[in-house]
C-alpha cells in the first residue's frame, strides 16, 4: 500500500514537471501503475494468508505451552508434596537412629576413655622397660573422633588382657639400670609381674620418660633385699618376696621416709638439747633402779640377820635402835624419825631431778615449735604460700621437737612413778620397823 502511494505521488510530479508529455505516455504509466498495484495487492493478500496460517500455528504453540505450564505446576506440586512427605520421613529416621544409637554411642565413649586410661597404664607399666616400645594405638584410639572398630576394641582388649597376664608373670631380662651415682649398666632384671623389679638384691623404679630402670638411692631394710636375692636365685617353687601392689609408690614413700636419725637431725639444738636431757634422765633411771634394787634385797636379808649392816638402810636403822639407851619412848620415837627421814632421803635420791627432766622436756617440744612455726611464718611472709617446700623445713622442726619431747618426757614420767613407787614401799618397810621398835620399848 505504501509503495502505490509513493508511486502515484511519484506519477502526479512526474505529470506535474512534464504536462508536456504525450498522451501515450501517460496510458503506458498508468498500465504500468495499475499492474504494480495488482502485483502490491497480491502480494499483500498472500503475506495475510500466510499471517492469519502462522497464527494458528503460534495460537496451537501457545497452547501448547500452557498446557505443559500446567503440567509442569501439576508435576512441581506432586513433587513438592512428595519432598515434604520425604522430609517428614527423613526426621522420623533420624530420630529413630539418634534414639537407636544412643547406646552405642555411650559405649564408643567408654571405649574411647578405657584406651586412654589403658594408654596411661601400660606406658608406665614395667613390661614396656622390658620390650623398650611404647604403642600410640590405645592414644589415637581415645583421642579419635571416628567411631572405633570391632578390629579396634579387638586390639585393645587384646593389650590389655596381655598386661593382666604379665601381672602374674617372673621374669627375667637384661636391661640398662642407672646407678644412684649416675653410672649406667647392663645387667639382668627380675621383675616380679607388673609391680616390682630388683637386680642383685636391689629395688628398682621404672620412669617412663627415659624408659630405664634406676636403683633406689635408699633401699629398704635387709630382709626385703634378703628376699629379692631369693627370688633371683630362685628357678622354681615357691618364695617370699615384698610385692608393692602400688606398682612402687608405696616402696618409694617408704624410702623416702626419714629414719630416726634423720628425724632426730630434723629437730636441730633443740631437738639435740631434748635427747641429752632425755639420756640424763635414762641413766639416772637407771642408777636409781640398781640402787633400789640392791636396796631392797639387803633390807629382805637384813630381816633374817642379827647383826646389823650399816651398808643398807634397815642395818642403820637397827644399828640406831640398838644404841638408843633411853627408855623415853618419845626420844627413840623422833630419834627413829629422823633416820627415817634420812633414809627416805638417800632412797629418793636423783627422783626429783628425773621429774623436772620429765617436766621439762615438753616445755622444750614447745620451745621449738614455736620456734619453727616463727620459721614457717617468716617464709610465707617472703615466699607466699605457692611452694609448701619452704614452709617444710619449719613445720618440720616444730612437729619433731614436740615428738621428741613427749618421747622423752612420757618414759621418764612412767618411771619415776615407779621408783617413787618402790621406794616409798622400803620406806614403808623402815617405818614398820620403827613402828614396832616403838612398840617394843614401850611395852618393856
Amino acid at each position: 500500500m505504501k509503495r502505490l502511494v509513493t508511486t502515484l505521488t511519484v506519477l502526479c510530479a512526474f505529470v506535474a514537471v512534464n504536462a508536456h508529455a504525450s498522451t501515450a505516455d501517460i496510458d503506458a504509466l498508468v498500465e504500468k501503475v495499475r499492474q504494480e498495484a495488482l502485483l502490491e495487492a497480491s502480494h499483500d493478500q498472500e503475506r495475510i494468508e500466510r499471517f492469519l496460517a502462522e497464527q494458528d500455528s503460534q495460537r496451537q504453540l501457545l497452547e501448547d505451552a500452557r498446557q505443559r505450564l500446567a503440567d509442569e505446576n501439576a508435576r512441581a506440586d506432586r513433587l513438592r508434596t512428595e519432598y515434604e512427605t520425604n522430609e517428614l520421613t527423613l526426621t522420623q529416621y533420624e530420630a529413630d537412629l539418634e534414639e537407636r544409637a544412643g547406646d552405642l554411642n555411650d559405649l564408643f565413649a567408654i571405649v574411647r576413655q578405657t584406651a586412654i586410661n589403658a594408654n596411661s597404664v601400660l606406658d608406665t607399666s614395667l613390661v614396656a622397660a622390658e620390650n623398650d616400645q611404647k604403642s600410640s594405638f590405645l592414644l589415637d584410639l581415645g583421642k579419635s573422633t571416628s567411631k572405633p572398630t570391632i578390629d579396634n576394641i579387638r586390639q585393645m582388649w587384646t593389650m590389655v588382657m596381655s598386661e593382666i597376664a604379665e601381672s602374674g608373670k617372673v621374669v627375667r631380662f637384661n636391661a640398662t639400670v642407672i646407678k644412684p651415682q649416675g653410672d649406667e649398666t647392663q645387667q639382668q632384671v627380675t621383675r616380679a609381674g607388673v609391680f616390682n623389679s630388683v637386680s642383685n638384691g636391689a629395688f628398682l623404679r621404672y620412669l617412663p620418660e627415659s624408659g630405664k630402670l634406676v636403683e633406689l638411692s635408699r633401699q629398704p631394710p635387709p630382709r626385703f633385699q634378703r628376699m629379692a636375692l631369693d627370688l633371683e636365685a630362685a628357678t622354681s617353687g615357691m618364695h617370699a618376696f615384698a610385692l608393692d601392689p602400688s606398682k612402687g609408690a608405696i616402696l618409694s614413700l617408704m624410702v623416702q621416709s626419714p629414719d630416726l636419725w634423720e628425724r632426730m637431725q630434723q629437730g636441730g639444738a633443740i631437738g639435740y638439747l631434748i635427747l641429752i636431757l632425755g639420756a640424763i634422765g635414762l641413766l639416772m633411771v637407771i642408777q636409781r633402779a640398781i640402787a633400789l634394787w640392791i636396796s631392797r634385797r639387803a633390807v629382805d636379808s637384813q630381816l633374817d640377820a642379827d647383826e646389823p649392816d650399816s651398808k643398807n638402810p634397815l642395818g642403820r636403822m637397827k644399828r640406831i635402835a640398838g644404841g638408843i639407851t633411853s627408855q623415853n619412848i618419845d626420844a627413840i620415837a623422833m630419834r627413829l624419825d629422823e633416820q627415817l627421814a634420812e633414809e627416805s632421803s638417800i632412797l629418793n635420791r636423783g627422783l626429783p631431778t628425773v621429774a623436772v627432766l620429765a617436766a621439762v622436756s615438753p616445755l622444750l617440744g614447745l620451745l621449738g615449735t614455736v620456734t619453727g612455726m616463727i620459721e614457717t611464718f617468716q617464709s610465707i611472709t617472703l615466699f607466699g604460700t605457692g611452694d609448701p617446700k619452704l614452709m617444710s623445713g619449719g613445720i618440720s622442726q616444730a612437729l619433731i621437737t614436740t615428738q621428741l619431747g613427749l618421747a622423752v618426757a612420757i618414759p621418764l614420767v612412767l618411771f619415776h612413778s615407779l621408783l617413787v613407787g618402790r621406794a616409798n614401799r622400803l620406806v614403808e618397810k623402815l617405818g614398820k620397823y620403827a613402828s614396832d621398835i616403838v612398840t617394843e620399848r614401850g611395852l618393856d
